[in-house]
């Protein structure tokens, strides 16, 4: 019986996908959400919206954050995930649908769907997207499903293709089966189903796939297929194809700031050092020396500079930096990202990308400057709403506008969904002050008592 459902949902999802096709335009989306004319703003605004109520919901539930999804079981499960923001307990969902993005009508796909331990996974859906659990009675929840997308690109050319992101907390890996494919999700993977076919991106950490006896190891950069058969995408029809370098069209306009955790976006392909190469803080062989990589480390290939001679990339340890080309042995494609200075994280949304609140039972301390050293300025009330500037170049303390008082306040006494890391670097902030000398330490000798001429 539940295998006929199955295939009933794949043949109305093709239905959708079909009425999608006489609709969509040919046309990669190529512009991001703030270039992208009113489509583009419309967009991020429906985004934006979304994040609010569903960035940092809670484990074991789904969250609506677009348009009105179709959800089975019909019925109470169905209007109860129906408004923006609306909380249903993952192992109650048996499928969702979401819509295609169509933001100059106010419509956009976006759900999370996130699983509790022992399986820690957070599903974004983007665009025309189905999930389907089908995992059998005695499994956790959600450990085996089907994912399916629509493969046109939206009308609006600032939206990103339709996908399914799946990430991991941050070394917390997760086995699941995804289209029959066994998968080692250990970071973020890009999803994408139809066509005959199965698509696996990695965007971030290192994952496996497995089909047929048969694994291929998956770095971010690298696109993994895997074919089906006669419409039936919960087995593979062969072993998974080698990993290549993805199409570069597949992470455009990609909303990183809805991820459960941020991170630049991944170029196709990887590089491989080939001998012991530094890895500098800048393209150019003045740049100081961050570290020494060994030969034989993989690499993800974040960018490269206009001269194309330097690869920027971010290590296994999660170190980024700048290798020279020659240096290295590359399976690369279309490096779109060219630049001279190293990127920053893009930053949450709205108002979760600015604010934070104070969580100090006694309140905390408005200082001058990044220590606990330095003179305070204010006390901060529990509770209280401030605005993010900067974060200091040494210490773990942030800069904030508190109603029109700035100052710095410790990371621990502040809660935020924004990305730390994200925050611009204030290298104007004064260092703490130097500790005053004790007699007898650091080399100074007390006064000799029994000689006063040697003091």
């Amino acid at each position: 019986m539940r295998l006929q459902r199955l295939f009933l949902f794949i043949a109305l999802f093709a239905l959708v996908v079909t009425a999608l096709a006489v609709s969509a335009q040919d046309t990669v989306p190529t512009l991001s959400p703030d270039t992208g004319g009113a489509c583009g703003v419309a967009l991020q605004q429906l985004w934006t919206a979304g994040s609010d109520v569903c960035v940092g919901a809670p484990e074991g539930f789904a969250c609506n954050g677009g348009s009105v999804p179709l959800v089975e079981p019909a019925g109470a499960v169905a209007n109860a995930l129906a408004p923006v923001g609306a909380l249903v307990e993952s192992p109650l969902i048996d499928a969702i649908q979401t819509p295609g993005n169509a933001p100059e009508t106010g419509t956009i796909g976006l759900v999370w769907l996130r699983t509790s331990a022992p399986l820690r996974v957070t599903a974004i859906m983007l665009g025309a997207a189905s999930l389907r659990d089908i995992s059998p009675p005695d499994f956790t929840p959600w450990q085996s499903m089907l994912v399916l997308t629509a493969p046109e690109a939206p009308s609006c050319v600032a939206a990103p293709q339709n996908a399914v992101i799946l990430q991991t907390p941050l070394d917390v890996p997760a086995l699941v089966a995804i289209n029959g494919a066994t998968i080692n999700l250990n970071g973020t993977v890009l999803v994408q189903g139809g066509l005959e076919q199965s698509s696996f991106v990695g965007l971030s950490g290192f994952s496996t796939v497995l089909a047929f006896g048969q694994q291929q190891t998956l770095f971010p950069g690298q696109q993994i297929f895997i074919r089906h058969s006669g419409g039936d995408y919960s087995r593979p029809s062969e072993p998974p194809l080698p990993a290549l370098p993805f199409e570069a069209s597949i992470t455009r306009n990609l909303p990183v700031p809805l991820f459960e955790r941020p991170f630049v976006m991944p170029q196709p392909g990887i590089v491989t050092t080939q001998g012991d190469v530094n890895l500098r803080s800048a393209p150019t062989l003045d740049a100081g020396v961050i570290r020494q990589v060994p030969a034989g480390i993989t690499a993800t290939v974040l960018g490269m500079n206009s001269a194309r001679d330097w690869y920027h990339v971010r290590l296994p340890t999660g170190e980024t930096g700048w290798l020279r080309a020659d240096l290295v042995r590359a399976e690369v494609g279309m490096i779109e990202f060219v630049y001279e200075a190293t990127p920053s994280l893009p930053q949450r949304y709205g108002e979760l990308g600015r604010t934070a609140r104070i969580v100090a039972p006694t309140g905390a301390a408005l200082r001058v400057g990044p220590d606990a050293t330095f003179p305070a300025l204010t006390s901060l009330a529990n509770g209280a709403v401030v605005n993010l500037v900067a974060r200091s170049p040494y210490s773990p303390w942030l800069k904030v506008d508190a109603g029109g008082a700035m100052g710095w306040v410790a990371l621990l006494a502040i809660e935020t969904r924004a990305f730390i890391e994200a925050l611009p670097i204030d290298f104007s902030a004064p260092p703490p002050p130097t500790p005053t000398t004790i007699p007898g330490s650091f080399g100074n000798a007390f006064p000799d008592p029994n000689n006063p001429n040697n003091p």
